[in-house]
């Protein structure tokens, strides 16, 4: 049949029958080459290779894309392109797209570059408030032109502002100080592990550089001292040096409080406690039993480490015995005698001005292993502490 000769209505509809044999795929592939046909691409260029763009078309629409990623199917006519990226000055420029072609803009930022260090080094650098630049030092090779404001972070040091002038096409250098200081950690006695912002660190005597300036809490742990804990503060551009006393953490041996806290009443008719304040591990060494609860003394008090101080009356080199001046609570006398480690070094002098009637004044710690009561009629107390060492004089 010819078909010139059919009339237009059979001939639409030949046609028609003709089409219902495309299959799917067909039919999409020729609306694909339609819109090829009818519509182009832009492809967006940039120095900023993570820049976003977007383009606005006559019609008010507006797309998004990325640097380099062809924006397709874009009806033939002039858009406007608006390049951003965090931190610069957003960049426009024009650009024509013609059916069935790919069109290309190049918005390039004004740039310059800059070498940056820090003091510490190894500070993260920040452009804006989430761009990351990397650490120090570094060579930033592009930065928007013009007075920008980076920030500095230094592990868990606060951030420091830093104001950077870019002159296009060159490259700025500069050093940024970060405020820090010197801390350095020694202990009495010395090796102690120190924990610091939650790190164990090994051993006394310790050198921390470089620090924030501020309060620093820090945890010293040394086998037979309870844990220690002391605040240190660093100031910018300082060296500031700690020492703390390990046994200052032990509790103070106060006898006043002692006897009150196990003192029995005089009892004229009762010439002893109890039987079982004088046996077994309660016994005292010399036997005498009258004043003091020795359970409630042994249970609460005995066998535990005590730091005491106070003016000396008497100090023998050879056998290591201390002994400090009588002293009175409203109780009875009393004075503390300590018996020192073997090769325990004095603080005492070796000469002392006979004119010089002042008592010295040490402070020891040791464990208390006794409470001798007096014979009577005395008073006199006497608390002793063994193993004893002697505090550092400051």
């Amino acid at each position: 049949m010819d078909l010139r000769k059919c009339p237009p209505v059979i001939l639409a509809a030949v046609l028609a029958f003709a089409g219902c044999g495309k299959s799917p795929e067909e039919v999409k592939a020729e609306k694909t080459a339609e819109v090829a046909r009818t519509t182009g691409s832009l492809v967006v260029k940039s120095n900023l290779a993570s820049a976003a763009i977007k383009v606005a078309g006559a019609d008010g629409a507006v797309r998004e894309g990325a640097i380099n990623q062809p924006l397709a199917a874009l009806a033939a006519g002039k858009y406007t392109v608006t390049a951003t990226q965090e931190g610069w000055p957003e960049a426009r420029g024009e650009a024509t797209v013609t059916a069935g072609q790919t069109a290309e803009l190049t918005l390039n930022f004004p740039s310059g570059a800059l070498k940056l260090d820090s003091t510490p080094t190894g500070a993260t650098v920040k452009l804006g408030k989430s761009h990351v630049l990397g650490k120090t030092p570094l060579t930033v090779p592009q930065l928007p032109v013009g007075d920008i404001t980076l920030t500095l972070d230094y592990a868990t040091w606060p951030a420091v502002p830093y104001t950077a002038t870019i002159m296009e096409n060159q490259e700025a250098a500069a050093t940024v100080r970060l405020p820090h200081g010197r801390l350095t950690v020694d202990s009495f006695p010395a090796g102690a592990l120190v924990v610091l912002e939650g790190k164990t660190y090994r051993q006394t005597p310790l050198f921390f550089d470089p620090l924030p300036p501020g309060p620093k809490k820090l945890t010293l742990q040394l086998k037979d001292f309870p844990p220690l804990e002391v605040t240190a503060t660093v100031v910018d551009g300082q060296d500031t040096r700690i020492r703390p006393v390990l046994a200052t953490a032990f509790p103070v041996l106060d006898p006043a409080e002692l006897l009150r806290a196990v003192w029995i009443e005089d009892n004229p008719s009762q010439v002893a406690a109890p039987q079982n304040q004088s046996t077994g591990i309660y016994r005292p060494k010399n036997d005498i039993v009258k004043n003091i609860q020795r359970e409630r003394l042994y249970n609460r008090w005995q066998h535990k480490p005590y730091r005491f101080s106070g003016p000396v009356k008497s100090y023998d080199a050879a056998s290591g015995k201390l002994e400090f001046a009588d002293q009175k609570s409203e109780l009875a006398r009393y004075r503390v005698v300590a018996q020192l480690k073997p090769g325990t070094k004095s603080p005492l002098p070796a000469q002392k001005d006979p004119k010089d009637k002042t008592p010295m004044v040490l402070g020891v710690y040791g464990r208390l292993t006794a409470v001798e009561e007096p014979p009577w009629p005395m008073r006199v107390f006497t608390l002793e502490l063994t193993d004893a060492e002697f505090l550092p004089e400051d």
